[in-house]
């Protein structure tokens, strides 16, 4: 039996996004998502499985997951995280790097004082220049333990195909581009999304667009007719349409509800 990989959509990564969370013996489907994510295990044993390779997380381990890696978590038995998520645009240098690319080793081993100077700065304040800050000196610890490399095989091919539509979505984007881009043909890239993300290129190119309106309509002021063609669709009666069924209301109806907030 297949295993369904869930596009997380509201872990998208737009306007600087941060999601603090502190489980306790969490067990996550397989998922993924375009924001970093960052995972200290302050106790316990949990396994961590990144692009089908597991990996023991005990206290004192920190993993961080790249952009668009697919990734679960499972607890036999107990374990307590502090798990923050967060933008590529925090370290968009180093993002540019990290396309096509995996950690040799994306868990490596901080010592108590590391991770109890770096909780305040990641966890707690608002600042985002000092949240900056303490990113870098993660992206240092793991630069001085382990390094880039290429990734091979269909995982590696998933995420090239998921960054290829993130890059081109506003274009009038065809399954045939895509595959011409990674070098298959159309065919085996459909059946590839369709056996792994149990998706179709149309919903994740239609889950790009929907994902940049809802930042558009959050943050500008521009019209929604504007904001339909800067997210690649042909149409307002287009737009509306598949806005609606991935977000449940019409984008005019989203901007209301977020301006009140």
């Amino acid at each position: 039996m297949k295993t369904i990989i869930e596009f997380q959509h509201d872990h998208y990564g737009e306007d600087l996004a941060i999601f603090r969370y502190h489980p306790e013996s969490l067990t996550y489907p397989e998922h993924f998502h375009r924001s970093f994510e960052l995972i200290i295990c302050r106790q316990g044993h949990t396994v961590l499985n990144i692009n089908q390779t597991y990996y023991s997380l005990t206290e004192g381990d920190v993993a961080l997951i790249l952009p668009f890696q697919t990734h679960f978590i499972e607890t036999p038995f107990q374990s307590r995280l502090d798990i923050l998520i967060f933008s590529p645009e925090y370290t968009d240098d180093f993002y540019t790097k990290t396309e096509f690319m995996a950690f040799e080793s994306p868990v490596i081993s901080m010592t108590n004082d590391q991770i109890s100077q770096l909780h305040e700065p990641l966890f707690v304040t608002d600042s985002y220049y000092y949240r900056k800050s303490a990113l870098y000196q993660v992206l240092h610890i793991f630069e001085q333990n382990t390094e880039l490399v290429k990734v091979k095989g269909n995982d590696g091919l998933i995420a090239q195909l998921l960054i290829y539509i993130e890059n081109n979505f506003q274009n009038h984007l065809l399954l045939e581009q895509l595959s011409a881009a990674l070098g298959y043909s159309s065919v085996y890239v459909s059946k590839l999304i369709a056996d792994r993300l149990k998706s179709t290129f149309p919903k994740l190119l239609n889950s790009s667009r929907v994902n940049h309106a809802c930042f558009l309509l959050k943050n500008t002021s521009h019209s929604i007719t504007e904001i339909s063609d800067k997210s690649g669709f042909q149409n307002s009666r287009t737009f509306n349409r598949n806005f609606k069924s991935l977000i449940g209301m019409t984008p005019k109806a989203y901007r209301q509800k977020h301006m009140n907030l």
